[in-house]
């Protein structure tokens, strides 16, 4: 027997322990898996290094030390690029404004100034075109701003042009600045005096206003360069290093340019500021605002990844408190009917003991008698290992049996020894809305006794296959129940009743491979249409001489 025995695949307690899929796809739990899995390990429960400076960052770059994770950040979608496209186009129209009201107006100016405009309109554009929901659904077709959001190097595309055509608006106009030397304004020394305090007199005297006018604006572009910087450090979620980059050569760029322009060197001489240019001077204080734009980018890049990860740790925090309420759940609906897990899981409890009352629910006791002569412990079936393994599959077998729709409205008590208890009708809440309460009587008492016979079959299949001579001896009886939960530290959902005793007895006092019942349930059956044989007076212990029944069945004959 014991090489067929050991063969067979059926479910062991705790198998499914290591099972990381438990919740998804097992349909009954072990209950030891609540000891390993109530209480969650200390480094758990949102313990991000106590809000430090997470580990995971690396210091200089900022970047994950997890590669994945760091490709995942890349990849995310950028949901309000287009606001930082509208902060870049709002500080374009503020240069621009300056520039008009306070610098000549001139082509390169205005060319200069209406080419960015309408570029950084066009992507400005491209960024907030969004497809609208239709009739509440979102379209399969995406609008540019959902391609230029999800698309991270159309977002990099975007925005160095922007940025470019944004710093070269800031200075583009002051190649179009061109005056003479002042040497050049009839200053000769034909015709003024040779000394120099005279002729610095006469050069004061001569030079036009307009001039004046013209090179007081030079502070103007470095004050429109600091704006194209700002603009830069409007793209918040663009990588501070690359914005450190882009600032650094538009800078440089800028600098340059103001540097070899007329207006700079007019404006060095009639100041005679020698020592330190004015380019200079602004390169040190856009420098200054580089620092400053750079600190605030890196924080921000701290703040945005620093929340990544929290996230992705919160995330993972949350599956597992749902595999918890998943396994929690299985587990009590392993030990408790379905709708009393719910109860307990959901509902506020009071502090009075839980419990059903119903008037008509079937009781049912399937027993194996000979399973007690089969037993035994010896070294060939290890010490009666073997025994209880095929006993477990016996009853693996009826609990499958169970997950059918057509008995779900069975619920099983426990079992003792070789014995199964199970019920039927214990429906909380449904049986006060029967409106034919013969109907629904007659219906309690049939599927569990098609549940019987479905018993019966199983374990003559398994006789088969184990080469045994395994008999159920089924006992059945209905009427009202209590029903309820008793025990704190290992609390077990049972019913009670006469209903139940007289359902126990009926067994006991039964026949092997007969289903014997009680004379009110035996008419029940017989209204159903199935055929009862009547066994007369019987003897039941603490109830005296009761008339029972047999329900005839298709293995009322196999021995």
């Amino acid at each position: 027997m014991t090489k067929y025995v050991e063969c067979w695949g059926a479910d062991r307690p705790f198998a499914n322990i290591a099972e990381s899929k438990l919740v998804k796809n097992i349909g009954l739990a072990s209950i030891a898996m609540i000891e390993s899995n109530l209480l969650p390990p200390e480094r758990k429960c949102f313990n991000f290094n106590c809000f430090g400076a997470p580990t995971e960052l690396k210091p200089l770059t900022m970047w994950y030390r997890n590669t994945p994770r760091e490709a995942m950040y890349r990849a995310r979608p950028d949901t309000h690029f287009r606001y930082d496209v509208i902060c870049a186009f709002l500080l374009f129209i503020s240069m621009a404004a300056v520039q008009l009201i306070v610098l000549d107006v001139s082509i390169a100016l205005l060319g200069s100034l209406m080419t960015s405009c309408l570029s950084l309109a066009l992507f400005l554009y491209l960024s907030n075109v969004q497809v609208p929901e239709v009739n509440g659904t979102v379209t399969e077709r995406n609008g540019t701003g959902q391609v230029v959001a999800s698309s991270r190097y159309l977002r990099l595309a975007i925005f160095v042009i922007v940025n470019i055509l944004v710093s070269v608006s800031a200075v583009f106009s002051v190649i179009d600045f061109s005056v003479g030397p002042v040497t050049d304004l009839n200053l000769n020394s034909s015709n003024y005096s040779t000394d120099s305090h005279f002729e610095n007199d006469m050069v004061s005297e001569v030079m036009p206003i307009l001039l004046y006018h013209r090179l007081e604006v030079a502070p103007i572009y470095l004050f429109c360069c600091a704006i194209s910087l700002a603009a830069v450090s409007a793209f918040l979620r663009s990588g501070f290093i690359l914005k450190l980059f882009i600032m650094l050569s538009s800078l440089i760029s800028q600098v340059v340019a103001l540097h070899f322009s007329d207006l700079y060197q007019q404006y060095n001489f009639l100041y005679m500021d020698y020592s330190l240019p004015l380019e200079v001077k602004g390169f040190l204080l856009l420098l200054l605002v580089i620092a400053i734009l750079h600190t605030l980018d890196r924080q921000g890049e701290y703040v945005a990844r620093t929340d990544f990860l929290w996230k992705a740790k919160l995330k993972v925090e949350q599956e597992e408190v749902e595999t918890m309420r998943g396994i929690n759940k299985i587990l009590l609906e392993n030990i408790l009917p379905a709708h009393v897990a719910t109860h307990f899981l959901h509902q506020e409890r009071s502090a009075e003991l839980y419990h059903e009352s119903y008037s008509c629910v079937a009781v049912m006791f399937a027993s194996i008698p000979n399973y007690k002569e089969f037993y035994d412990e010896t070294d060939v079936n290890k010490q009666g290992l073997e025994c209880l393994r095929l006993l477990n599959e016996i009853i693996c077998d009826f609990d499958k049996l169970l997950l059918k729709p057509k008995y779900s409205g069975i619920e099983k008590i426990k079992t003792i020894a070789s014995t199964y208890m199970c019920a039927s009708g214990l429906r909380p809440g449904k049986e006060e809305g029967a409106t034919d309460e013969k109907r629904t009587e007659e219906h309690t008492v049939v599927i569990l006794v098609e549940f019987a016979i479905a018993l019966m079959s199983i374990l003559d299949s398994i006789n088969r296959e184990s080469f045994q001579r395994f008999r159920l001896r089924i006992g059945l009886n209905h009427g009202p129940v209590i029903a309820g939960v008793i025990g704190a530290q290992k609390p077990q959902y049972d019913i009670w009743s006469n209903t139940v005793n007289v359902a126990s007895r009926m067994d006991s006092c039964g026949a092997m491979g007969r289903l014997q019942t009680t004379e009110h349930t035996a008419k029940v059956l017989i209204a159903a249409g199935y055929e009862c044989e009547c066994r007369g007076l019987t003897y039941v212990k603490g109830k005296g001489n009761l008339v029972t029944y047999f329900v005839k069945t298709p293995f009322d004959g196999k021995l």
